[in-house]
């Protein structure tokens, strides 16, 4: 079989051919699964951080008689915006590594990045139940990370715009735009 690689901004990706059987690590796959579990994580921490900024910009405006405050509408476009930025940026982690690896560490870095921001921000106090829902989550991760093993099978550049392109998937996504133009203008 013949293995061959694409070069993307710089970075190998390697393709595998009709034998999706036959995959082994290389260099530049140790490369791309570091750059998927750190994009992952950092998506999952900012999403962590928008989402409290949107949590505290609600409890100030419920405490000020359902009116947002000039600081809590401030938190809240922060919020809003910065929740849409690494909500896309989380996929960045699926340029360079599997579905479930990317989601799994996003996920898990996104639970202990709500229970540091929400402590940071004052929104409720952190327990003995949060810290050990913490632990339990980061050992997960890593353990996930560390025996997920390889995926024996890529995508094609002609069978990803073939699966986009199809009419069910355009549904969808015309769908989650919709939603996604609703709940700001919503919000706003």
């Amino acid at each position: 079989w013949l293995k061959t690689q694409v070069k993307f901004r710089g970075l190998l990706f390697p393709l595998m051919d009709d034998n999706p059987s036959i995959s082994e690590p290389n260099a530049d796959g140790q490369f791309n699964l570091i750059l998927c579990v750190v994009s992952s994580a950092v998506a999952g921490i900012g999403i962590g951080l928008f989402g409290c900024l949107l949590s505290a910009a609600d409890h100030m405006k419920r405490r000020n008689s359902g009116v947002h405050t000039s600081i809590g509408r401030t938190f809240q476009i922060c919020g809003i915006c910065g929740s849409i930025v690494f909500g896309l940026a989380s996929l960045v982690g699926l340029i360079f590594g599997s579905v479930s690896l990317a989601t799994v560490v996003r996920a898990g870095s996104t639970l202990p990045s709500n229970a540091i921001f929400s402590q940071l921000l004052g929104l409720r106090p952190l327990v003995r139940d949060d810290v050990l829902g913490t632990l339990v989550t980061i050992s997960g991760i890593v353990s996930f990370t560390i025996f997920q093993g390889w995926a024996f099978y890529q995508h094609s550049r002609e069978e990803y715009l073939l699966h986009i392109s199809s009419p069910g998937s355009l549904t969808w996504l015309s769908f989650l735009v919709i939603s996604q133009a609703v709940s700001v203008g919503w919000l706003c």
